[in-house]
């Protein structure tokens, strides 16, 4: 081996990662990941998703929790969470980045999860009652396992009064369409069949919030609109309710989807494109997964 190998090979031995700094690398690949793996279930459009942003956040912030970073609860002062403090210790950026030193690692995992803990607790300072509505209204989510005891009992609460008014809104519609129907069916009364006399009526819950809370959890893997539409008839009002809540989007992901396709779509080569193509290729690009193909079949 010559002498410029021998050199390199040194070099090479002196900047290899330590075993210190794989262990830190792979403590950090797992705290990470919960970010990646919320980003991306959150960015779904063809799921429910706005019940499940408050429970990944907390299980985000719990993954983050360090002693250190409880400490920094308190700690009002500083603006940014990521702002470089290294400044007092006098030392260069440089210095602070020579490849030929290994890092310091002790300690190190717990001061980058006190800095997420703080920019999380930035953003999201308390748990509002607001923000479990539409956990609790997904039968996966319903217990909020995950909530204090005390947010458990104010968002019921909560959720009774939101239904309460829904009721009284439902109660509404109800009869004025069974005044519009009655009217209507002097005009056109039919005869009852004898089995349509024999036939019973679904089975409404009176207290439809305490029947519902009482079911167990389905899995996660369930879609909960489709539990709410089979459920449809022992929960007339609730079922509604809940479809309004859960089909609102966590993230604006799926629009902006949208948004970037169009603008491939339409550059400024093709400003000339008429509406109606428009429309229609948006509606292929959008929509090609659920066909195998495009063309009419002999």
């Amino acid at each position: 081996m010559d002498l410029d190998s021998k050199k390199d090979a040194k070099r090479l031995k002196q900047i290899m990662i330590t075993d210190d700094e794989w262990d830190l690398i792979a403590d950090l690949t797992e705290v990470l990941s919960t970010f990646a793996d919320a980003t991306e279930d959150l960015g779904g459009s063809k799921y429910v998703t706005n019940s499940m942003r408050t429970p990944m956040l907390m299980e985000i912030i719990k993954t983050v929790t360090t002693d250190l970073a409880n400490n920094q609860d308190s700690d009002e002062e500083e603006d940014d969470a990521f702002e470089n403090n290294d400044a007092e210790e006098g030392q260069d950026s440089t210095q602070n980045s020579k490849i030929n030193e290994p890092i310091n690692t002790f300690g190190l995992l717990d001061k980058v999860k006190s800095k997420l803990y703080k920019n999380i607790k930035k953003y999201y300072p308390t748990l509002f009652t607001e923000s479990l509505i539409p956990s609790i209204l997904d039968p996966r989510f319903k217990k909020l396992d995950f909530a204090p005891e005390a947010q458990k009992i104010e968002t019921k609460r909560h959720l009774q009064e939101l239904f309460n008014n829904e009721k009284m809104n439902y109660q509404n519609n109800q009869a004025a369409s069974s005044t519009q129907s009655t009217t209507q069916s002097k005009s056109s009364k039919k005869r009852k069949t004898l089995m349509a006399r024999l036939s019973k009526a679904n089975v409404v819950v009176i207290n439809e919030i305490e029947e519902y809370l009482q079911l167990p959890e389905i899995a996660l893997d369930s879609n909960p609109l489709m539990w709410w539409r089979e459920k449809k008839e022992s929960f007339p009002i609730l079922s509604g309710f809940a479809q309004k809540h859960l089909a609102v989007s966590a993230t604006s992901t799926a629009s902006e989807r949208l948004f970037s396709d169009a603008g491939n779509l339409l550059t400024n080569k093709r400003t000339r494109m008429k509406l109606k193509l428009f429309k229609k290729i948006m509606f292929l690009e959008r929509n090609s997964t659920n066909f195998n193909t495009i063309h009419p079949v002999n």
